[in-house]
């Protein structure tokens, strides 16, 4: 999840700073660019000017973020020489008035904030871009929409594909797609069975729809259109077969040998399961799929015992009904599926279509019990589809409470809550398997925390465990303690050596004893917290060929004693000893 920008103040301009200098690069965060103007260059079109507003467009497109101005990234994020900061300023914000179209660069203009911050001594200018809160695309009217517009992708800006420009363009609109009639359909298309209980469910709570003993309510509640054909939601929720007319509009449930798609030759899937049918049956099918490949473990209450999901049944349900009922369905994306991913420690449920309107993937945001319907006319039939089997509730509630109920069933199964990773065009959903409760990590907790350690104790200690570092804000994220308290509890599982602080408010787990080779402990005696080097720098200190070296610089940071500046098929990649 990325956190939206905040105009940085000296002390996180200076946090920026130092983190950009341990990668060695810029990142989905921070652009930086030298920006030095030859004279008359503010009007002239030069590489550096129009990268300039493509990094702003992508900004506003995506998460928002900054630009660093008047730094040289290749002489490890010095000023440049030369750089003016006050022309630099003039040209911004000419190039973000909306009100001077000749002299505009990108529109919509995105809100942004200017400061100027001190490296060494010379003026560095911070440009905050804050991702649009209208419809976009944000592009350089120059180059058109087709190929001025751009999103941010890790270090890189990106051109957007057409299905992405679609989605800023209607972002904030309330479509009426799944009131589209579906050409060539009929009630005849309609599942009897399924219509008579979802009619069953609607007197039952005295809805005046089914008032009358006709088909009226059909209509009143747009499952056909005056023509007599169905609408798209009313084929999806209660069609016999919705594939006959829309092939792509399935779930593909795939499970993985390993921890990523195709790590094996041997062996694609373990397991695949294709789901179709209307929804109801596609959400059945999966959640079997799913099921089928997932842990059961026995919980013992008094003289019965229980067998308990190791990712709760009804977080997975959840999970499902937000994919179908909040996918996009749109003509460009009536040919993508929905994917569901089972790895070995996760499970990963992807749609289509981004999230509508002001949502975000920020827990504040997803936990805040105000609902935001895409489709508006499938989400009210949702509400009343049941779900089969006698299974209790129906495929939806729709009032906001379903995402709630997925973090507050995650925690309390010890798990870690859902972690929402949103791209304009598609959102995935990552629901992590073993939980505190599990006998190996329960055994494992124990071993360093001894009896009685609290959750949130138990969940720093799996965050470092499993991601390579825990810090207060990924401990708030998962508990929804406050920061304090959260960094007090760090700082006392450090002094017990249960954890090292690497950075501020940020730790891992400490290196067993006695796991150094002589090979890892020479590596270890050359690096250094403050000047990166590189694997032939190591090599020419240590005697050690660079392919001797290469696996020990693996297992160095995998055991997180050695830190990367940059990813494993960068040439620029150096080495910095981890923090103690």
């Amino acid at each position: 999840m990325t956190t939206p920008p905040t105009t940085p103040t000296p002390s996180t301009f200076e946090e920026h700073l130092a983190r950009l200098r341990t990668q060695g690069r810029d990142d989905e965060q921070v652009e930086v660019k030298e920006l030095v103007l030859s004279p008359g260059e503010k009007s002239r079109k030069s590489s550096d000017v129009v990268s300039l507003w493509e990094s702003v467009s992508a900004f506003a497109n995506t998460h928002g973020g900054l630009l660093f101005l008047g730094l040289r990234e290749k002489s490890g994020f010095t000023p440049a020489p030369g750089f003016d900061a006050t022309a630099v300023i003039d040209l911004i914000h000419q190039g973000l008035n909306p009100t001077d179209r000749t002299g505009l660069k990108v529109t919509p203009v995105p809100e942004y904030s200017i400061t100027t911050q001190q490296v060494d001594d010379a003026p560095v200018v911070v440009l905050t871009v804050h991702a649009l809160s209208v419809n976009g695309p944000c592009h350089l009217p120059q180059k058109g929409i087709a190929n001025g517009s751009f999103k941010r992708v890790g270090d890189a800006d990106r051109k957007l594909t057409t299905f992405e420009v679609y989605e800023l363009q209607h972002r904030f609109d309330q479509l009426t797609t799944d009131a589209e009639p579906v050409p060539g359909t009929s009630v005849d298309d309609l599942d009897q069975e399924l219509l008579a209980d979802v009619r069953g469910h609607l007197k039952a709570s005295g809805s005046r729809a089914v008032a009358t003993a006709d088909d009226r309510w059909l209509r009143y509640l747009n499952i056909t259109t005056d023509s007599g054909e169905l609408t798209l939601a009313g084929l999806l929720a209660l069609g016999t077969y919705p594939q006959q007319y829309f092939p792509r509009l399935f779930i593909d449930v795939a499970v993985h040998p390993g921890l990523t798609k195709g790590t094996t030759a041997d062996a694609r899937f373990l397991d695949r399961r294709l789901c179709d049918g209307n929804l109801q049956a596609m959400m059945q099918d999966s959640l079997l799929a799913i099921r089928q490949n997932l842990r059961v473990r026995r919980i013992i209450t008094g003289a019965r015992g229980i067998d308990v999901l190791e990712i709760p049944e009804d977080v997975l349900r959840e999970a499902l009904a937000n994919a179908v009922m909040h996918r996009d369905y749109s003509p460009m994306a009536l040919g993508s599926e929905i994917n569901v991913d089972v790895f070995p420690d996760r499970v990963e449920i992807t749609s289509p279509g981004g999230f509508p309107g002001a949502k975000s993937a920020d827990p504040t945001s997803l936990i805040d019990g105000i609902p935001a319907a895409r489709n508006r006319l499938l989400t009210r039939l949702l509400a009343e589809v049941p779900w089969p089997d006698n299974a209790g509730g129906v495929l939806a509630e729709s009032n906001g409470s379903g995402i709630p109920r997925m973090f507050a069933a995650m925690q309390d199964a010890g798990l870690l809550v859902p972690e929402y990773d949103v791209d304009i065009a598609r959102v995935k959903v990552t629901l992590r398997r073993f939980g505190l409760v599990e006998p190996d990590t329960r055994d494992w907790l124990t071993v360093r925390l001894g009896e009685g350690y609290t959750p949130a104790q138990g969940i720093a200690m799996v965050l470092a465990r499993d991601l390579g570092t825990v810090s207060v804000s990924d401990l708030r994220t998962q508990t929804g303690k406050d920061s304090d308290v959260l960094r007090a509890l760090l700082t006392a599982l450090r002094d017990r050596g249960c954890l090292v602080e690497i950075s501020p408010d940020h730790f891992r787990l400490p290196a067993p004893a006695g796991s150094l080779t002589g090979v890892k402990q020479v590596v270890l005696d050359v690096l250094s917290t403050t000047t990166a080097q590189s694997t032939r720098e190591i090599s020419a200190a240590t005697g050690r060929s660079v392919n001797a070296l290469r696996p020990v610089l693996r297992e160095l940071v995998d055991a997180g004693l050695v830190t990367p500046t940059a990813p494993p098929t960068s040439r620029n990649r150096k080495y910095l000893l981890a923090g103690k």
